[in-house]
């Protein structure tokens, strides 16, 4: 699969006393690999739910709607309490991005 197959849909998560829309898009990507500098090493990482990971996939999904956030803001407002809930959306947002079966087929 290619990310250009990757439906431009999201899933909203709350951060603090605000609401994100983690999408699985070019622009999060993008914030992805500026903190990880490797993709699959990101999503190797986000498998086997590391909480760096965690914190840099919310952290891209946030800096692409706040272009002050940092890694650390982001890193602050996470607790360990939310890691269960993030890990649920980021799966969440990956089976809502991506293509459906059909749709592979039929193209």
């Amino acid at each position: 699969m290619k990310a250009s197959e990757l439906k431009n849909k999201g899933i909203k998560f709350a951060l603090g006393e605000k609401e994100y829309e983690l999408k699985l898009n070019m622009n999060t990507f993008c914030e992805l690999e500026e903190v990880y500098e490797d993709l699959n090493k990101a999503f190797d990482d986000l498998q086997k739910m590391k909480i760096k990971a965690i914190r840099a996939l919310i952290y891209a999904a946030v800096k692409v709607e706040d272009e002050t956030a940092t890694l650390k803001d982001v890193g602050e407002l996470l607790g360990i309490k939310d890691l269960e809930r993030l890990g649920t959306a980021i799966n969440e947002a990956l089976n809502t991005a991506m293509p459906e079966a059909e749709e592979q087929l039929g193209e």
